[in-house]
């Protein structure tokens, strides 16, 4: 029978196979089940269980355990019973089926009356007690935003364009033959089918253009394994920072929810995301097993969802692959050069990528012991793999901050730090925390140009690396382009909005922009997070000083003095207030106390240098700042911004200096 537009149906046979395969194996708009107890949801067929709205991760094996006992709820269900469904023609030890039920049973806490969810009966096996609801939810074709109706559509209009199969016809030139328009017509079919569910989905659900990576979860039992977690979160942090479309929340911030329990909208809402990406890590021995799941935080509703497994020599390809997927689900444009960042293959000795992670384990607590066993681990990286760029980059970083906050003496650090950031570039110079670290070293050295080129690389190859936009802004304040560097304290803010660092910088730059009611707003926001944070208490009270509100920034610095555990009678800080308010008996007794000390303890020369500013005798603060540029104080860096220093700002000599120092 003719049909009226005159292309046949014979020209569609792969495409209707595929329909009825789909209608066939029931993928057409199949059904979800949903096993609903209690706060929690048990998704059959995503092996996913929630609770109030967040993925609770579990291995896959787990789930099926509990899927098993919810589907038999009720009933006692025999040890070999459970683990022959679950581990079929698997020899496995009885313990393996202990340690699941002892992870749910954590993971799912207690019923109401106090009982387990999971009850066991000795010698017998396991039963699941809780009353359980069964419901069913339409789900997608395989993630897809086709679904039944538009397949309808689809067969209705190759009725409306069927031919009979054997049609004899001119064939215009440059059009082909019919089987040629058919295939064109198909292409043309699926892409309007492709493009109805597409606009469908997007015109429904706002574009994910931020994301957080909450702190993997530790689920080998062992809890000595919990820097091997974050590490993971570090590193596929970073590497879905690289893409510089998509924001990613940085390290810092979301280690603020690991353990937590909180709703994911509350979450999202703070760190300011759209998308969540949760999961599980689990080591045993030298394989590494990830399960990561991407949420959109605002519905609950999960868009992906993978488990991943490898040798741990393998691990940096497995989070780029892990990396490459969620920027495929969420949309994120991808340079080229991304790309090829993201898709190169990278292997790593076991041993060495498990002593780096332990370094910055330490590292990240960013205290001066902190850095001190993070260079141990370092070091012990290295020295398993000698070409392990990121382990030499670690090395750099730790030993330039102790540097910079004046931990060690530049002559017994810094040509090591040196050296490292050297080899991690020469290793890999697209690596950006090599960048950042090299940045890092050059600041303290008072290399100016370089340090600015090597944090802008390091921007440049990772937009989202925090640390680099941290780096870059101090280095700006520095240089008294205040504007520039509030511009990338807020940058890192937004990256890392719960970091004390961040959160502080931001302050420090106002500060030096002589912005002083915001820095003052800004240190207050700091210690409503960080109460006990000493540094930021300090820097406020001076933000008090500089606008002569000397009681509350004397207040403030002796809290911060106390938080130190330092004595406040040798404050070279509260000898210049002293001196600067007419208290000059004060400051003189906390001048002889310094000079006194430091005939038997090294006391930096800066902060006599201070003292005599503050009390108006230059040629002694001249002669002390003479000291402590031999020295290579890390105060000099800061001769040009510091309020502090502005009686001596026109003077020759100070010029001078601030020449030396490589300033404007």
């Amino acid at each position: 029978m003719m049909k009226r537009h005159g292309l046949g149906r014979v020209a569609f046979p792969a495409l209707l196979e595929w329909i009825a395969h789909r209608k066939g194996q029931g993928l057409m708009n199949q059904p979800k089940v949903i096993y609903e107890f209690d706060r929690f949801r048990l998704d059959r067929e995503a092996h996913l269980l929630h609770c109030g709205g967040e993925i609770i991760a579990l291995e896959p094996k787990a789930v099926e355990v509990l899927l098993f006992l919810v589907e038999k709820r009720g009933e006692l269900v025999a040890r070999q019973e459970l683990m022959t469904a679950v581990w079929p023609d698997t020899f496995v030890e009885d313990n393996n089926l202990s340690s699941n039920i002892s992870i749910l049973r954590k993971q799912l806490g207690k019923t109401g009356d106090g009982g387990d969810y999971i009850q066991t009966v000795p010698k017998r096996g396991y039963r699941f007690v809780a009353a359980v609801k069964e419901v069913e939810s339409p789900d997608l074709i395989s993630g897809s935003a086709l679904a039944e109706d538009n397949a309808t559509a689809v067969e209705q209009l190759l009725e409306e364009v069927s031919v009979p199969e054997v049609e004899k016809r001119a064939v215009r030139p440059g059009f082909g033959t019919p089987a040629t328009a058919g295939v064109l017509v198909l292409v043309l079919v699926l892409v309007w089918v492709a493009w109805r569910g597409r606009a469908s989905s997007v015109g429904a659900e706002p574009h994910i253009g931020a994301i957080a990576v909450l702190p993997l979860e530790n689920l080998s039992g062992d809890p000595g394994q919990e820097y091997f977690a974050d590490g993971m979160t570090e590193a596929l942090t970073a590497d879905l920072a690289q893409i510089g479309t998509l924001k990613v929340i940085a390290r810092a911030s979301v280690m603020q929810y690991k353990g937590a329990r909180q709703p994911l909208v509350q979450i999202a809402q703070r760190l300011n995301v759209e998308g969540i990406v949760s999961g599980s890590v689990v080591r045993s021995g030298q394989r590494v097993r990830i399960t990561a799941a991407l949420i959109r935080a605002a519905t609950g509703q999960q868009l992906w969802a993978k488990t991943y497994e490898r040798n741990l020599g393998d691990i940096l390809d497995l989070q780029n692959e892990v990396a490459r997927a969620i920027a495929g689900e969420v949309q994120a444009k991808v340079t080229r050069q991304e790309q090829i960042r993201l898709a190169r293959s990278r292997s790593v000795n076991a041993d060495a990528y498990d002593a780096y992670l332990k370094g910055r384990y330490y590292y990240n607590r960013f205290t001066v012991d902190g850095f001190a066993k993070s260079i141990e681990h370092f070091e012990q990286a290295i020295k398993l793999a000698p070409d392990y760029a990121s382990a030499y980059a670690g090395l750099a970083d730790a030993l330039a901050s102790l540097e910079q906050i004046g931990a060690a003496q530049p002559e017994d650090v810094h040509r090591r730090a040196l050296e490292a950031a050297t080899k991690a570039l020469e290793m890999d110079n697209t690596l950006p925390e090599a960048h950042a670290a090299m940045a890092l070293v050059r600041t303290n050295d008072w290399e100016r140009s370089t340090a600015e080129r090597e944090a802008r690389a390091a921007i440049e190859l990772n937009p989202g690396l925090s640390l680099a936009h941290l780096y870059y802004s101090n280095m700006l304040r520095h240089l008294g382009r205040r504007q520039e560097s509030i511009a990338e304290a807020r940058r890192a803010l937004e990256l890392d909005p719960l970091s004390p660092l961040t959160n502080e910088e931001l302050a420090d730059a106002q500060l030096s922009a002589r912005q002083y009611d915001a820095a003052i707003e800004q240190y207050q926001k700091t210690l409503e997070l960080y109460p006990d944070y000493s540094a930021p208490r300090d820097s406020l009270g001076w933000a008090y000083v500089y606008k002569r509100m000397y009681d509350q920034g004397v207040e403030e610095i002796r809290k911060s003095i106390a938080l130190y555990g330092e004595d406040p009678s040798l404050s070279p800080e509260l000898a210049f207030i002293y001196a600067t308010t007419g208290r000059n008996e004060e400051a003189q007794r906390i001048l002889d106390r310094l000079l006194i000390t430091s005939k038997t303890a090294r006391i930096a020369a800066h902060h006599f240098a201070l003292i005599y500013v503050g009390m108006g005798r230059k040629k002694e603060a001249f002669g002390w700042l003479e000291k402590a540029y031999d020295e290579h104080s890390p105060m000099m860096a800061w001769l040009e911004v510091d309020q502090r220093f502005d009686s001596l700002r026109q003077e020759p000599k100070f010029q001078d200096l601030v020449r030396r120092v490589g300033l404007p």
